[in-house]
């Protein structure tokens, strides 16, 4: 690292406060990691944002601009902002950036996610042309991760148990109508198991490492086989 700034010696792992729609905070975010640890290999982008419309079904003008503030400039700001370090440094890297089985399955209540995930996909493809051939870019998209989510609070998970009409008692812990939740996505997959944090952490790996070298412009679905998800 940068000797008297104060994060030189941190060690192998540094949190930093990060607002991916403002490109002030993201440069901001991006000096400290330089400062911590000499230079910028890889990006991985997860930040991402669930809006569910209002009762009507109608999604207001902010909460549309927040979905693709979040989920596709976002990840643009910052591999714009990160383009500049990569081309000062003249060295190979990569970038991935979570998207959604969602980008290529069109349904009710979720217009603006669908449609911000499948305007990240394309991003991925552009990114990849723009930034090679020093960095490739690619997306990992995963189905559904109810576990370890924070845009599954209870309020919602009971919701989307009530529109499946799975049953449940408000006497069960928010753990449990989660996990009941999760297991219904699952059993439309062809692996009938649920999708989590570490499935999806695991695909970014190999996507931003030498084991996926000549990769770019690509999207990995981690969905556990999502017939509706497959490619047509």
């Amino acid at each position: 690292g940068v000797a008297g700034t104060g994060v030189s010696g941190c060690g192998n792992a540094i949190g930093v406060a990060c607002d991916v729609t403002d490109r002030v905070s993201i440069k901001a975010m991006l000096d400290k990691v330089i400062y911590a640890y000499g230079g910028l290999d890889h990006i991985a982008v997860t930040a991402g944002v669930f809006v569910p419309p209002d009762r009507t079904g109608h999604i207001p003008d902010e909460k549309w601009g927040l979905t693709f503030g979040i989920n596709v400039s976002g990840p643009y700001l910052v591999a714009d902002e990160a383009s500049e370090i990569w081309k000062q440094q003249g060295l190979k890297g990569s970038m991935v950036i979570t998207t959604s089985a969602n980008a290529v399955v069109s349904k009710k209540g979720s217009l603006a996610y669908d449609a911000s995930k499948a305007a990240a996909n394309h991003l991925i493809r552009e990114l990849a042309i723009e930034l090679a051939p020093l960095i490739r870019v690619n997306g990992v998209a995963p189905a559904t991760v109810v576990a370890g989510s924070g845009m599954f609070p209870r309020d919602r998970v009971i919701a989307s148990l009530t529109k499946y009409e799975i049953s449940f008692s408000d006497d069960e812990s928010t753990e449990e109508l989660r996990n009941k939740l999760a297991q219904f996505y699952a059993d439309r997959t062809l692996t009938k198991s649920p999708i989590t944090p570490q499935d999806q952490a695991q695909g970014i790996l190999f996507m931003l490492s030498d084991a996926s070298s000549k990769t770019t412009g690509q999207i990995l679905a981690v969905d556990g086989g999502l017939q509706e998800a497959f490619l047509r």
